[in-house]
């Protein structure tokens, strides 16, 4: 089923899932590297800001990772981030749409770097 916009419009198709489970995009979604260009090669999962689901993963994370003793500066962080995002889409609104598929033109090479890594 795909999306429809304000004026009725047809836009992006459901994901059916996490990108990763797609035949077509077993890569994932993101490519994450870290500082020194290396890619992670265990799984990983993506939240922004605009995700209508983020901010409440932020504290639910902020509450995991005090449970078992992380650094409570981290913790606080972490739960400042996600007011922050609580915040920013009280403003701007929570526009993003993680339960969609894909919509832009695929780099080949990044799509290569992707499958270094384990992304959903």
């Amino acid at each position: 089923m795909e999306q429809t916009n304000k004026d009725n419009e047809m836009t992006k198709p459901l994901a059916g899932g996490l990108w990763r489970d797609n035949p077509e995009t077993p890569e994932g979604k993101y490519l994450i590297k870290r500082r020194d260009g290396s890619i992670p090669q265990w799984p990983y999962f993506v939240l922004g800001a605009d995700d209508p689901c983020a901010p409440s993963a932020l504290a639910a994370y902020a509450s995991r990772a005090r449970a078992i003793g992380l650094d409570p500066a981290y913790c606080a962080a972490v739960d400042k981030l996600s007011d922050e995002w609580h915040e920013r889409q009280s403003v701007h609104g929570a526009s993003g749409d993680p339960d969609r598929g894909r919509h832009r033109v695929d780099d080949p090479e990044i799509v290569a770097e992707m499958r270094k890594g384990k992304s959903v």
